[in-house]
């Protein structure tokens, strides 16, 4: 590999790292401590090599942060591609002789350095050990626990790549996220408007030929009204999938029995299901957040009152209990229950297990619940009969 385009390579890495410059790290203080005491020498340097310097991540035994690169051994080092690079005396070696390092302060005279490569071989600094007016050597023992240090430190620069990467990632997902929400919401907004002007005009039409319209007629515009109202609910749904990306982590006071109560009866009053009973255990007022419990638990028992059993009157049971690091809650109904093969695929986006006849909804209630309940770090999971009745329980942590 010609010089040039090694220099590259080595300087794509420390930008990699985003090490040059950065202020002193007790992580690296450490190793270059260790590596002094064990190898009995009074200079250890973490040394890091661009095109114009050695840069000082950590060091003992000198004052300066950096020195150009012509002065460094340390670029020799990288160059030698040797796995541990000696110089039993500098002052005695042509190449630094005369290296104001060597001839000034500090005096070096014995130096040891090990490479530290990226995980494609490339060379971009070196952690050494260097001895002062006299020269030293190291025992096999010391050259293998300087080796080690090395290895150390190269964990430590990779988990630090990793770290900005995972940041970068965080930052482009919040983006692209609010990104989602603002065209969901826009969507919402303008695929909603020309549905309402539909069902205004439709309205209209049935006003003005009030008693002219006969059965086939009446039947054809009820079939267009019954799919503007599923449309425009597909439309909602899909907002909400969208919005329970974002926004959770916004927390306030909740009761919950009386926040679970205005949910069943706000939805009771929306399917006409007055024959409905809601059954609390005594909750506690908590500090989460509303939006996140809102969408949860709005679905799960919208989902009881849409697959209710046609020869009983609804019971949903909600209960409660908490440890120190979670809450924990059942939704139980008596409704139509689920068979145990669809367990998984009920929590996915529009997978229905009956006919849009039978029952309404767009197939995204349970996905969005699972979800936010993902989001929040816990988990859902179901447990049906056939024909008695399901329940949802439902994990979430308390931070």
């Amino acid at each position: 590999m010609d010089s040039y385009k090694e220099e590259q390579l080595r300087l794509k890495a420390l930008e990699e790292y985003k090490v040059l410059d950065s202020l002193p790290e007790k992580m690296y203080d450490d190793i270059t401590m260790i590596a002094s005491h064990i190898c009995e020498m009074p200079i250890v340097l973490l040394s890091l090599v661009d095109d114009k310097r050695q840069f000082f991540k950590s060091k003992v035994g000198v004052d300066v942060n950096e020195t150009p690169v012509e002065f460094a051994v340390c670029y020799h080092a990288i160059l030698s591609q040797q796995e541990l690079f000696e110089v039993p005396d500098l002052r005695e070696d042509d190449r630094f002789k005369d290296n104001p390092l060597v001839t000034e302060g500090p005096k070096m005279v014995s130096y040891f350095g090990v490479p530290l490569k990226n995980s494609e071989g490339i060379a971009f600094g070196t952690l050494c050990v260097i001895s002062q007016d006299k020269p030293k050597i190291l025992s096999d023992r010391q050259k293998v626990i300087l080796k080690k240090l090395a290895k150390q430190v190269i964990h430590l620069l990779e988990l630090r790549k990793q770290n900005f990467e995972l940041k970068r990632y965080q930052e482009e997902i919040a983006y692209y996220s609010s990104q989602m929400e603002e065209f969901a919401h826009t969507a919402a907004h303008d695929l909603r408007a020309p549905l309402r002007a539909v069902k205004s005009f439709l309205q209209l039409i049935e006003m003005r030929r009030e008693g002219q319209l006969d059965e086939k007629e009446q039947k054809y515009f009820q079939f267009i009204n019954t799919n503007v109202d599923t449309m425009n609910q597909l439309i909602v749904d899909l907002l909400d999938y969208a919005k329970s990306d974002s926004k959770i982590d916004e927390k306030e006071t909740i009761e919950l029995n009386a926040f679970m109560e205005q949910i069943f009866n706000n939805l009771v009053e929306h399917h006409h299901s007055s024959d409905s009973n809601l059954v609390l255990k005594i909750m506690p007022t908590i500090y989460y957040s509303k939006l996140a419990l809102h969408m949860i638990f709005y679905n799960l028992i919208d989902n009881a009152l849409k697959y209710r059993s046609q020869n009983r009157t609804l019971e949903v049971k909600i209960n409660y209990k908490s440890d120190l690091f979670h809450y924990y809650f059942e939704v139980e109904d008596n409704g139509i229950g689920i068979a145990t093969e669809y367990y998984d695929t009920i929590f996915k986006p529009f997978k229905r297990l009956h006919t849009k006849s039978e029952y309404a909804g767009s197939g995204l209630g349970l996905a969005t619940v699972k979800k936010i309940i993902q989001k929040l770090g816990g988990t859902i999971t179901v447990k049906s009969v056939l024909g008695k009745g399901t329940t949802f329980l439902i994990t979430i942590p308390k931070e």
